[in-house]
């Protein structure tokens, strides 16, 4: 006769539990405390100074202070982690950029599942970026530009942010659409890769209207094509990567809110619905088209499929450049 044991028979019980997955419940009075919007670069910057105007809106229409947080480190890994693995209550989201959908292929060991353990919650904003060469060139179209790169192989020089950054990526795949052999120059950050194209200390550089516009608009940069599928108001004169003769040609920042996976719908449908009516708000949208940036809004399901749509796009980029992290 077997004898009954109820340490065993507890732990059955607690071992079926286990398996039975966590179902995030809404908060019918949410948000009934304070939100916290992660930011996972250092204060300041077109990025940030976003972040926190859709903040003080957010508030202002949720009757809840939206802080934001900067938890800057590891190319966005460290603030991005954070919210992966942060309860999926709505109170603590992500900021998210383009360096988390590269960061998804370049990093070799990341300590989350970009798609897995994140959701989105709706597409905030873009910023085209565009392809400049310095004035000593005398180069006026892409084609020039194609041209001159193919009669000599690997002589041209770009600038980009660093290696793995969306400028480096996004000048990686011109080259590898337009057939030609570039030399990169990594520097530590935008605006020094962009001031050494302006110098003439590489040909060219590829990054936002932000930060290329002074040398657009003082001469020493000539701007060939931009990077998005359609011209911007910025710069209307200035064909896309498309016009110029690179099919399917798309590269771009974006700003993204994100949220932990599993974050009830309710939630996720009542920050997209306030988010949309934010921006949609004309002296919102003119604040920062004077900037370049501008608002893109739509619903979450549009949301996840471009945070998709992006982790494939640079897996592509990733794997042409050869750069990796360990």
């Amino acid at each position: 006769m077997k004898t009954f044991k109820p340490w065993r028979a507890l732990a059955g019980v607690a071992l079926a539990l286990s398996l039975v997955p966590v179902v995030s419940h809404a908060d019918p009075d949410y948000p009934s405390r304070p939100i916290r919007m992660i930011v996972p670069f250092t204060p300041g910057g077109a990025s940030d100074n976003l972040a926190r105007a859709l903040a003080a809106e957010l508030t202002r229409k949720l009757g809840q202070n939206t802080i934001v947080e900067n938890k800057p480190g590891a190319g966005t890994v460290i603030g991005s982690q954070y919210v992966a693995h942060a309860s999926p209550d709505g109170y603590t989201l992500l900021w998210a950029t383009a360096p988390l959908a590269i960061n998804a292929t370049l990093m070799k060991h990341l300590p989350y599942d970009t798609l897995n353990d994140l959701t989105a919650v709706v597409d905030v904003a873009s910023s085209p970026e565009v392809l400049v060469v310095n004035k000593s060139e005398n180069i006026t179209t892409l084609q020039q530009l194609i041209a001159k790169a193919k009669q000599n192989p690997g002589k041209l020089t770009y600038g980009s942010s660093g290696i793995g950054g969306s400028p480096h990526l996004a000048t990686v795949m011109f080259a590898n659409d337009a057939g030609i052999k570039l030399t990169h120059v990594p520097y530590q950050g935008s605006a020094p890769a962009v001031t050494a194209a302006m110098s003439g200390q590489v040909n060219l550089v590829i990054d936002t209207f932000l930060t290329c516009l002074p040398g657009i608009n003082a001469g020493t940069l000539v701007p060939l094509a931009q990077t998005e599928s359609k011209r911007s108001s910025v710069l209307p004169n200035v064909p896309t990567m498309a016009e110029a003769g690179l099919k399917g040609y798309q590269a771009s920042a974006w700003f993204s809110m994100l949220a932990p996976a599993r974050t009830p719908k309710p939630i996720i449908d009542k920050l997209n619905k306030t988010v949309n009516e934010i921006i949609q708000q004309p002296k919102f949208q003119e604040l920062f088209a004077k900037q370049a940036i501008f608002m893109i809004g739509g619903s979450a399901d549009a949301a996840e499929a471009h945070l998709k749509s992006e982790v494939a796009r640079w897996h592509t980029a990733v794997q042409q450049s050869g750069a990796s992290i360990e």
